[in-house]
């Protein structure tokens, strides 16, 4: 119980630090800082070059047997990238249109009616922030959490994305534990989204 309080504490505690934090420039970046360390990084190629984004190189597609066994859903995430121990992963999915009002919605409303879905379903969650981030053009919203599991406590970071007519949802997650080396990371991650016109031939 202690150790909850105080992570909750420290969630508060850190937040004024990262809202006075302004994203690094990754643009022409070789590299992406991850706590204290910089891991060397390379731009990835996603939904068959659709879009792409800036990855330390420590992160490589999930084996198709671990994350059979990670995300058991048959509805798993169509991309995964992962540390080598699976411990920090990043996925990718595109979001499925269950009702045809969703069509008509922007990522940040349509952000806020999964936050509140999982509110309602999820109510041991303990729910954080929620911000925006620049990529070019393009706002990406987001939101963090702590969600419960077997082996212990996750940190997620959500967030979503429009690409060329579709919705991706984004999620990052790694042990609670790991939160403070990793959030600020992830959203400077996210500001070197690039998405390709319709119009352009895909990579």
């Amino acid at each position: 119980m202690w150790e909850e309080t105080y992570g909750d504490k420290l969630i508060l505690a850190l937040r004024q630090k990262y809202e006075q934090r302004q994203p690094e420039n990754l643009e022409a970046a070789k590299d992406i800082r991850i706590g204290a360390k910089r891991i060397p990084a390379h731009r990835q190629s996603l939904f068959e070059g659709r879009c792409s984004i800036l990855l330390p190189d420590s992160m490589t597609d999930m084996a198709d047997a671990q994350a059979a066994a990670r995300y058991r859903s048959r509805q798993r995430p169509q991309i995964i990238k992962a540390e080598a121990g699976g411990d920090a992963a990043l996925t990718f999915s595109l979001l499925p249109l269950y009702q045809e009002t969703m069509k008509e919605m922007g990522a940040p409303d349509r952000l806020k009616t999964i936050r509140r879905d999982m509110e309602r379903i999820w109510k041991q969650n303990v729910f954080y922030d929620t911000g925006k981030v620049k990529a070019g053009q393009e706002e990406i919203p987001w939101m963090d959490l702590k969600a419960f599991c077997l082996n212990g406590q996750l940190y997620s970071l959500i967030f979503l994305f429009q690409m060329q007519g579709d919705m991706v949802l984004g999620n990052f997650h790694c042990r609670f534990q790991r939160y403070d080396i990793w959030k600020a990371a992830v959203l400077n991650i996210l500001t070197t989204l690039e998405i390709q016109e319709e119009s352009h031939e895909r990579l």
